[in-house]
Parts: structure tokens; C-alpha cells; sequence
């Protein structure tokens, strides 16, 4: 269950951003998922997907996913409403 406390982290990390820019909505977050990080990205997304639909703030949101060979999990990009 690694992946998540990960998708948890982000999805806090995603509903802080949207209260510090007083906006209603995260439309879109861009992540990059090393691939030596180890974490398994269906499972990632899976438990994402679940958090995200309990938020009116993040219900609906696309999640995109990146790869590269690094051993890193990196928020990219966000985009608000």
C-alpha cells in the first residue's frame, strides 16, 4: 500500500494548492513517476482516482502521468479553476 500514502500525499498536497490560491477547482496535475522509484503506477492511480472523487475540489480531475528512468515522484504541473 505504498503507492497510497503517495497518492494520499499528492491529493493533500493538490487540495493545499487550491486553498492557498482560494480557487473551487483542480482541473489537472502532471506527474513524473521514475522508473526506479518503485512505485507500481496503476496502483498509484488507482488509489489517486478514489481520494480525488471524494473531493469536490479534485472530483473529476485528469491526472496525467510521465515517465522517466530516475528514481523520482515529482509534481509538475497544476492547473486550477
Amino acid at each position: 500500500m505504498h503507492e497510497f500514502s503517495l497518492a494520499q500525499g499528492l491529493h493533500n498536497q493538490l487540495l493545499d494548492l487550491a486553498r492557498e490560491h482560494r480557487v473551487a477547482k483542480v482541473l489537472q496535475a502532471e506527474v513524473l513517476v521514475g522508473g526506479e522509484s518503485g512505485i507500481v503506477v496503476e496502483s498509484f492511480v488507482f488509489g489517486f482516482n478514489v481520494l480525488a472523487e471524494q473531493s469536490e475540489v479534485t472530483k473529476g480531475m485528469a491526472l496525467v502521468i510521465e515517465s522517466d528512468s530516475g528514481a523520482d515522484l515529482i509534481l509538475q504541473n497544476v492547473k486550477l479553476e
